[in-house]
């Protein structure tokens, strides 16, 4: 007998040990067990900032693209921004612009003037505090440390635009308050701002989220150093947030109030304002950036975006101990998260496509109320957090937009039990909406290996028809010299039939969607 007749021979008494290894992988669906439910659109909110050009923003396709993921909440003024901010300059600022052009700045340096005093009243800051005149309005102003030092950049836009820009998409608005170096006076005063226009027949910006302060466990965050030189820690963040809540519920009770804002899932400074029942809290924050910078592998950040249900069960178990009456009435509120700190190629590429659509299944699952990804538009050289890239006036999607996506128009309101068995490379999730309709979600997160996944569907009788929905290299690729995709393309959509047991093959680096009416 030959070589290459030995070699068939061979090949055909492995294939069936191939294909049962491939056939462990197995997803059983039972749509009769509810495992949370959700308002979608609020897990779908994202992170706006003044340091955005207006051009940005009010890019039609921008617009477009945004409206097509429906956000539920979007959140200003800019994360760290927000404790280095003061959001009215009426009284300070000189002239009306939000920045000083490059070119009168640098002439007036040029001259030997400080071009801070060509844009403001420096008088008005008396070592401790600025004197604002709330009695009007003007864009607001940046500064740094303890000192209060102008910065020479306050941003393109102010908080009027992004209220009204806010306001426009129809969906709510979280503001964070300048905890850091502000003081209570300023918090409120930007709440009652936000509700007497419309003593000058305009429109009131309903805003409904106020948090307070941004990430101040951190050591990056303007308010972390004291003014004695000390670190920011729960007894005083807690002292604080005690004085603006307090104020701003006594200003208007119908608001909710929310902190620590803890920089991340080690829940800094959240069980400090929990177990003092004097803070009035109507929602817990957090920011979850899960991943280590030096992950790549799929399987490891998808079990990273899983410890969020951890995180979640700490806070509601504090809320338990500390507030019983109040089980069920606080919201826990993810108001940053992406996949890492560092913006490398798997912020870009379709591993934040996956890992995206992962993070929002635990997100589901973990009984999380509002979330909101970070950001818009951040960018650097080696990659970015946003859902667009600023300089692109086709705004074309990044890879996390497609994540979002794919839970926006395909899946529920409704997580309800799945179990999976196989390869560590395959997640799943699946969704009943109000109308009954089903989905159910693979991940495939193996770069180079097509995975055979034996679809369970107890409640499906016969062969009935369901819409297949995919995502892979086929719809999004990068541009890996300019990190820019090159290619970024709507899902994959058509019709298959479905029985009780189904045989689904995924593909490299993908996501499918089986979905089907109950």
């Amino acid at each position: 007998m030959n070589i290459s007749k030995r070699i068939k021979i061979l090949i055909v008494a492995l294939m069936p040990l191939l294909v049962n290894a491939q056939e462990k992988n197995t997803i059983t669906v039972n749509t009769d067990k509810v495992i949370q439910s959700y308002d979608l659109p609020m897990l779908l909110g994202t992170n706006a900032g003044v340091f955005y050009k207006e051009s940005y923003l009010m890019n039609p396709k921008l617009i477009n693209n945004l409206l097509d993921l429906t956000p539920g909440i979007i959140r200003i003024p800019g994360g760290t921004w927000s404790n280095e901010i003061y959001w009215n300059g009426n009284g300070v600022r000189k002239q009306r612009e939000s920045y000083i052009e490059k070119e009168v700045y640098d002439s007036i340096t040029k001259a030997g003037g400080n071009p801070m005093q060509v844009a403001f009243d420096t008088t008005k800051y008396d070592g401790q505090k600025w004197d604002i005149d709330y009695s009007g309005y003007a864009p607001g102003f940046r500064t740094h440390g303890n000192e209060q030092t102008l910065s020479d950049y306050h941003g393109f836009t102010d908080v009027l635009f992004l209220h009204k820009w806010i306001q426009s998409l129809g969906t709510e608005t979280m503001v964070t308050v300048n905890m850091g170096t502000g003081q209570v006076e300023t918090a409120v005063e930007w709440l009652k701002w936000t509700k007497q226009r419309k003593n000058y027949a305009l429109e009131p910006f309903d805003v409904k989220y106020w948090e307070m302060g941004n990430e101040l466990d951190g050591h990056w965050e303007q308010g972390y150093i004291l003014p004695d030189g000390s670190k920011m820690n729960g007894k005083e963040y807690t002292r604080r947030y005690k004085l603006f809540a307090t104020a701003m519920k006594k200003e208007d009770p119908t608001i909710k109030v929310g902190g620590s804002t803890a920089s991340s899932m080690q829940l800094k400074f959240i069980e400090d304002i929990i177990k003092d029942t004097e803070c009035p809290i109507d929602f817990i924050s957090f920011h979850a950036y899960p991943s280590r910078d030096t992950d790549t592998d799929f399987a490891v950040m998808a079990d990273h975006a899983a410890e969020i249900n951890d995180a979640v069960a700490k806070v509601k178990g504090w809320i338990a101990k500390y507030r019983p009456n109040q089980v069920g009435k606080i919201e826990i509120a993810l108001t940053e998260w992406n996949i890492k700190v560092k913006e490398d190629i798997t912020t870009v590429d379709l591993t934040n496509t996956l890992w995206s659509a992962t993070m929002m299944g635990e997100i589901a699952k973990s009984g999380v109320d509002i979330a909101l990804q970070w950001d818009m538009f951040s960018t650097t050289e080696t990659g970015g957090h946003g859902l667009f890239n600023p300089t692109d006036k086709n705004m074309t999607p990044r890879s996390q937009y497609w994540g979002l996506y794919m839970w926006s128009h395909y899946m529920g309101n409704n997580l309800v039990e799945s179990n999976i068995a196989g390869s560590k490379y395959i997640r799943s999730y699946t969704t009943v909406d109000k109308d009954g309709y089903v989905s159910v979600m693979m991940i495939n997160g193996s770069k180079d290996k097509s995975e055979i996944i034996e679809l369970k569907l107890p409640d499906v009788k016969g062969r009935i028809n369901a819409q297949e929905i995919s995502y892979s290299k086929d719809q999004f690729e990068l541009n890996k010299e300019t990190l820019l995709p090159s290619k970024s393309e709507k899902p994959a959509e058509k019709q298959i039939k479905l029985k009780k047991k189904n045989k689904i093959t995924l593909a490299p680096y993908s996501i499918k969607i089986i979905k089907y009416k109950k």
